[in-house]
């Protein structure tokens, strides 16, 4: 017995187009002789023919060419039209070379003759074979193209930018992130006007250097945006096809933004700074109270002596002076050490301190003060740091008037229109110089002034600081001086009435 009688019978779903009972029971007879164990789907008309094909996919359809109510060309149609790859053999009693040929040029994979049924299950049998390869085929390009997509979406969704460019340095693709970081218009990148050479100098190479630079490690570099703006990137280079020849080769460019990196390590260099003055500030201020202690005890000692009352007059100024460095001294050293525990502070109080500790200066420059307090609730804050708030604010306001003007403080309660938070407004408004949009862009960073040399570039920075760890806000808004007519700068904070929530006091305590 062959290998052949004892391997188990094929399954096959047969689609038969026949209206004769007795030669379907003839043709699977023939097919069960032949090693195959065929499920027999019989129909006569298109109507049983389809729902034939909806409820199971066959595995090969044989058709009668002609049958009362129905034909071999018809069944070849809608076999077409199901959408399945469906290998159809035409098969008839008596068809003639032309209706055969003209079969196969409508879809037939081959046509059988009933009289010459030997034929029949080689041609089955090969085309099951194509049908097989087909459908292999059919998987692949789909996992292909499905692949495709993966990557293509991959690629588009990472946030490195990419480059894919000709040796001739032209551009045949961006992805998404290419097209952000650089602004430009994906049609524009792909349409030859933009080269690797245009964004970015030092790509601006020939292709064999470049080659050399894609074996090293990334670089940094600046590429040009449509804006015509500089941003600084790290560059990566890989070749695509390092076996084709050099004039065919594609380079893959990977483009990182280091816009941020660069301002993060900015701030980290002017944190550094601030660090190091406040240690200096506080250093500095722990070192003077020394020599003050000193003094006022020498102070203390003359007091007890006989004087006249010029004499007397000089100490009382001395010692008001003293008491006036004392005071800074406090300050610089709260620079560097916050407040120890917040409490309810009514600031109408601290405004009045500060004002006491400018009054030479403010007398001196021909100022005027307007006080308008209509606070009537206390704050929950860090008293120290309000204060040192104020101080900001009204030095700034009297530096900016070195020729007289007025300053006019406001206290009153309101509520912030965004959280609805019950808060004190304080706005100190002065007549001075003024300031354009550049300085108030920059008005807040640290280390930034316009006094020159007099200037830290910190009370403000510092300021803000202060409000924002108090869930508060500052504002301002000015006008500069044109033609002798006075400008006018307005500083407004919001502080909410429990900015500092009453627990802070326990945990900082």
């Amino acid at each position: 017995m062959s290998a052949d009688e004892l391997a188990p019978p094929r399954q096959l779903q047969l689609l038969l187009v026949e209206d004769n009972q007795d030669d379907a029971a003839l043709l699977e007879r023939h097919f069960r002789r032949n090693g195959f164990a065929p499920r027999v789907t019989r129909v006569e008309t298109a109507a049983e023919m389809m729902a034939a094909i909806s409820a199971s996919v066959p595995d090969l359809v044989i058709a009668d060419y002609n049958l009362p109510n129905f034909s071999g060309p018809a069944a070849l149609s809608i076999a077409r039209q199901s959408g399945y790859d469906l290998p159809f053999i035409m098969m008839s009693g008596a068809i003639s070379e032309e209706t055969a040929v003209e079969s196969m040029r409508a879809g037939a994979q081959d046509y059988v003759t009933k009289q010459n049924v030997a034929r029949l299950i080689p041609v089955v049998e090969r085309e099951l074979r194509e049908a097989s390869a087909r459908k292999s085929r059919l998987l692949a390009e789909r996992a292909l193209a499905v692949s495709e997509a993966r990557f293509h979406h991959l690629v588009d969704a990472m946030p490195l930018g990419l480059l894919i460019s000709q040796s001739s340095g032209r551009i045949t693709y961006a992805n998404a992130a290419a097209e952000r970081l650089l602004g430009f218009a994906p049609e524009k990148v792909l349409n030859g006007d933009i080269t690797l050479a245009s964004l970015c100098g030092a790509l601006d190479a020939p292709f064999a250097e470049l080659e050399q630079r894609a074996a090293e490690e990334p670089f940094e570099a600046t590429c040009t945006t449509s804006a015509g703006l500089a941003v600084d990137v790290l560059v990566g280079m890989a070749f695509l096809d390092r076996e084709q020849e050099a004039g065919h080769r594609e380079l893959a460019v990977f483009i990182a933004d280091l816009s941020h990196q660069k301002r993060s390590e900015e701030v980290l260099r002017r944190t550094e700074k601030l660090a190091v003055a406040g240690r200096l500030a506080a250093s500095i201020a722990h070192e003077i109270n020394n020599p003050l202690a000193a003094i006022t005890n020498c102070l203390y000692l003359v007091q007890q002596t006989a004087l006249d009352d010029i004499g007397r007059s000089y100490l009382e100024i001395a010692q008001k002076e003293l008491d006036r460095v004392a005071q800074i001294t406090v300050q610089t050293l709260r620079f560097h050490r916050q407040s120890s525990r917040p409490m309810p502070t009514e600031t109408s109080e601290l405004i009045e301190t500060v004002l006491a500790l400018f009054e030479s200066r403010i007398r001196r420059q021909g100022i005027q003060i307007e006080r308008r307090y209509r606070q009537t609730s206390p704050i929950f804050a860090y008293e120290g740091e309000i204060r040192q708030v104020i101080v900001n604010l009204l030095g700034n306001a009297i530096d900016a008037m070195p020729g007289g003007g007025s300053i006019t403080v406001r206290t009153t309660e309101t509520h912030n229109p965004v959280t609805e938070a019950r808060g004190l407004a304080l706005t100190v408004c002065d007549t001075g110089s003024g300031m354009g949009e550049e300085t108030i862009a920059h008005l807040f960073e640290p280390f930034y002034s316009t006094k020159g040399v007099t200037g830290t570039g910190l009370g403000l920075w510092v300021s803000k600081e202060i409000v924002d760890r108090h869930h508060g806000n500052i504002r301002v808004r000015s006008r500069k001086s044109v033609d002798g007519n006075p400008g006018q700068t307005t500083f407004r904070v919001f502080l909410p009435i429990d900015g500092i929530p009453a627990s802070a006091s326990e945990q900082t305590a």
